[in-house]
């Protein structure tokens, strides 16, 4: 049984579109850059497509550690830290410490969305513990849902896309790296983990999906009837629909890259 990465995506600012690489460094928080940034409302609290649909349009690039934006009707933004300033801000049930980035950033993405929001950053010093009940102790995260790595695989996609009878577009599920090859659908579901080179990736808890697949990434319009798809093939007991897998990263030397076709093993 054969396998390789077939695609790796980072999505800097959470909820926005993601970046496809042919090659990412493996960091302890896990693929670099992904889910540095971040939208919270007046409050504090996280911002994402669930909500705000149009965050889909959203693009965005790392240059020298900066943020670069652009969005439809929207000038471009070099989100330029000015002055950054500590936050506490809310990611489902945990409070993260962030740093602001600029006022300026703040008014651009609050013009687009139509409300206030200001960005915020993950720095280095900041601390995010992944769920030890599933990860065990140490492992950390940024901005995102819970997990540092989400891992789907395509043959998941191409059983998932007979059934709605259209190609799904891998992008609308949001995973960090795809793995293609002579496999059945959703043997990511049975392997304790997967092993790229010297480096081991546990798989450690399956991903609930939520609205966001619904989200066509190119135009930022909805369609239900991927959901009901994820609902009639998908749904557990618990009554929530899964598809792919969340890892952290077990075992790896001090640097590791990441490449398209780089060959995987299944750890069962």
């Amino acid at each position: 049984m054969s396998a390789y990465i077939s695609q790796l995506a980072i999505y800097p600012l959470k909820s926005a579109a993601g970046i496809a690489l042919q090659q990412v460094e493996l960091t302890s928080l896990g693929l670099q850059w992904d889910r540095r940034w971040l939208l919270v409302d007046d409050n504090g609290k996280f911002v994402t497509q669930r909500q705000y649909a149009k965050m889909a349009l959203i693009h965005c690039q790392v240059i020298a550690d900066i943020l670069h934006v652009t969005a439809p009707n929207m000038p471009s933004l070099i989100a330029m830290p000015h002055h950054p300033q500590a936050l506490s801000v809310l990611v489902w049930q945990d409070v993260v410490m962030a740093l602001t980035v600029s006022s300026h950033a703040d008014q651009w993405f609050s013009d687009y969305l139509g409300f206030s929001v200001r960005l915020v950053y993950f720095p280095e010093q900041s601390q995010r513990e992944v769920d030890p009940a599933w990860a065990g102790e140490g492992h950390q995260t940024a901005f995102s849902d819970g997990f540092p790595i989400l891992v789907i695989s395509q043959a998941s996609f191409d059983d998932l896309s007979q059934h709605w009878q259209q190609t799904i577009n891998w992008r609308r599920f949001r995973p960090n790296i795809v793995i293609a090859g002579d496999f059945p659908s959703y043997w990511e579901d049975q392997c304790r983990g997967l092993k790229i080179g010297e480096t081991e990736l546990a798989l450690v808890k399956p991903c609930s999906r939520c609205v966001i697949p619904s989200i066509d990434p190119e135009t930022g319009e909805k369609d239900s009837s991927l959901l009901k798809i994820l609902q009639q093939h998908r749904r557990r007991e618990d009554g929530k629909t899964y598809l792919g897998q969340n890892a952290i990263i077990k075992q790896a030397q001090a640097r590791v890259v990441l490449n398209v076709g780089d060959k995987v093993e299944f750890l069962s």
